[in-house]
């Protein structure tokens, strides 16, 4: 299995875990949540890659 497919699992597999832990959580807001994006200012948005070279 590729590295990003393991990652992304493993991320999903760490929602369906608070899912369980925490049953009263929004699940619209869960599904907000994505292995990519970021925290900016208590706010997640997109990671956006800049390109360096």
């Amino acid at each position: 299995m590729e590295v990003g497919a393991r990652y992304d699992s493993g991320f999903q597999f760490a929602l369906e875990q608070l899912k369980i832990a925490f049953p009263d959580l929004d699940e619209a807001k869960l599904g907000e949540l994505d292995a990519l994006n970021k925290i900016v200012d208590g706010k997640l948005v997109s990671f956006a890659p800049t390109n360096t070279i």
